[in-house]
């Protein structure tokens, strides 16, 4: 988790702090007020897009749009975060922790498209395109 959380931080734009809204020892994911320009169901909470938790929770909880959303969920890389289920920021999905390098790989691209989604850079996703393989 802790290579996970280095790589993410040379993801242009993206600092790490901790987080208001999972544990103190928890790492999220925000980017700087410039380039947060995302709806706002692209954020946890002020620019926060995603937080890494570590032992023993090791999950990783993100913002996509739905499309990605439902094939992370469908594929089974994770699942709806249960505050999602309740209809609060309903974009919200729990990752998986990745057990391998490969894992790593697919996780971390999640990760980079909910910074895409936060500074506004995803379309209507890929028209309908998604690049994930089916996980586990």
């Amino acid at each position: 988790m802790e290579e996970l959380v280095e790589r993410c931080l040379k993801i242009p734009g993206v600092r790490s702090r901790q987080s208001r809204m999972a544990s103190p020892d928890s790492h999220a994911l925000y980017l700087a007020d410039a380039v947060a320009s995302g709806p706002p169901a692209a954020f946890i909470d002020d620019h926060e897009f995603c937080h890494v938790r570590p032992l023993p929770e090791c999950s990783i909880h993100l913002t996509l749009p739905r499309v990605l959303r439902d094939e992370v969920v469908r594929l089974g890389w994770g699942e709806r975060h249960p505050i999602a289920e309740l209809g609060i920021l309903t974009t919200l999905v729990t990752v998986y922790a990745p057990r391998d390098y490969l894992e790593l790989d697919t996780v971390l691209w999640l990760i980079a498209q909910s910074c895409q989604f936060a500074m506004g850079k995803l379309q209507a996703l890929y028209g309908g395109e998604c690049f994930l393989q089916e996980s586990r």
